[in-house]
């Protein structure tokens, strides 16, 4: 195990520019098989010598993990590895990075939680160290970090961890610089990781301000539902993607709306795909902020999943989500407790995120059509896409309407009324 954890302490290298006047595209892994569950997300920066990096990155933590679960057995519950991410571009030139690897096993007492930073110019086409961006005060920033950890910070770490100032992981905005440290890197581990945030305001790189960008309220087109056409609901998990766009254009084409049940930690990079699949009359759900396996959390990282991503939903989009589908379609009393959305499943599978083949998705969409059943798809495939080219046109010439879920719940609702 002890490989295993220092991989992870010293492997993670991540970093990101884009062009901002492009949306960005986030990369993504989700897989659950007979040896592991894997939920990894990572940006495409469009920067040649980033995207190499995470490319390397991405390649070596799969590697490791495989390795380990080589030289491991496990009867029951599954290694889990969840890569997440958060993306800031400050002042439109300055790419900063944090890399949030979460691995849990039945072989681990504790799950392992870590943390790493990076911070790239854009514009030099080069990494920044903490010294590029400012000059601080380190026995200030240790005095507060014992003041607000009193109960753990060990001393002798503390000082290990600045002895290098240049090794500090760190972000920064235009009016403050953030400081993370692993947990057990300057205190015990019922600290966890500590973030501390502190204002700055003589960096020693230039810094124009970011524009702000406004929300707005996008309110579906309503359309005319037919109670007595057979109609089924589209559901799409995991997106956005880039993908999701293309998808929308296919269901304009065909009259047909869906349900897609997003990643939070992607809302922000998507605003235009998530804006345009409002605006075409379909509808979000929640699932989840980072693909965890819910039913593994405690109740209040599962809280913390959930409510993350209706917060920047809201916040970002200006629309209220509430529908819920769980990761794997796993479900629990504790989940079920602990969510105060309706929780929807499916009950035709294609297996697109299996199959990878156009073909056989189709075939696996259209076997078990029946009126009243909810498809489960994923927009991040082009397999998926390219499927939905052949099941749109034959939905409709089976006469089916193609709808959200919550547009199936009010025709089957209002049907029950009429009998």
């Amino acid at each position: 195990m002890k490989k295993w954890s220092l991989f992870l302490i010293s492997f993670i290298a991540l970093f990101c520019g884009c062009n901002q006047n492009q949306e960005l595209t986030i990369e993504g892994v989700i897989e659950k098989n007979e040896t592991e569950i894997i939920s990894i997300h990572y940006p495409k920066t469009g920067f040649e010598k980033l995207d190499k990096e995470i490319n390397h990155y991405i390649s070596n933590t799969r590697t490791n993990l495989k390795q380990y679960i080589k030289e491991n057995v496990y009867i029951e519950d599954l290694p889990e590895l969840n890569i997440d991410y958060e993306y800031k571009v400050i002042g439109n030139r300055y790419s900063n990075i944090v890399l949030t690897t979460f691995f849990t096993s039945p072989l681990l007492a504790h799950p392992i939680n870590e943390v790493k930073t990076f911070v790239f110019d854009q514009k030099e086409n080069e990494f920044l160290a903490l010294s590029d961006i400012a000059t601080i005060n380190t026995g200030k920033i240790k005095m507060e970090l014992l003041r607000q950890h009193k109960d753990c910070i060990l001393i002798e770490n503390l000082e290990k961890a600045f002895l290098d100032f240049n090794s500090l992981k760190f972000t920064f905005t235009d009016q403050s610089i953030i400081l993370y440290f692993n947990s057990y890197e300057i205190a015990s581990g019922n600290c966890g990781i500590i973030k501390y945030e502190f204002p700055n305001k003589e960096f020693h790189i230039p810094i124009e301000k970011s524009a702000v960008q406004k929300t707005s309220l996008y309110k579906p087109n309503k359309k005319e539902l037919s109670l007595t056409k057979p109609t089924i609901a589209l559901t799409f998990d995991d997106g956005p993607s880039k993908y999701t766009k293309e998808i929308v254009k296919l269901l304009n084409e065909y009259d047909a709306n869906a349900t897609f049940f997003i990643l939070g930690n992607k809302v922000e990079n998507y605003y235009d795909t998530l804006a345009y699949v409002l605006e075409s009359g379909n509808e979000l759900g929640n699932h989840s902020y980072n693909h965890k396996k819910l039913t593994k959390l405690s109740s209040k990282e599962l809280h913390n999943q959930i409510e993350l991503t209706n917060e920047v939903v809201k916040k970002t989009l200006d629309y209220d989500i509430h529908l819920f589908r769980p990761t794997y379609g796993a479900t629990s009393n504790s989940l079920k407790s602990n969510v105060n959305m309706e929780i929807v499943l499916w009950n035709v599978d294609t297996e697109d995120w299996k199959l990878r083949d156009s073909k056989k998705i189709y075939e696996k969409a259209i076997h078990d059509i029946k009126d009243g059943k909810i498809i489960l798809m994923h927009d991040i495939y082009k397999s998926t896409l390219d499927a939905l080219k052949r099941i749109l046109p034959e939905l409709k010439k089976q006469g089916y309407q193609i709808v959200t879920v919550s547009e199936l719940k009010e025709i089957q609702a209002k049907r029950n009324e009429e009998n």
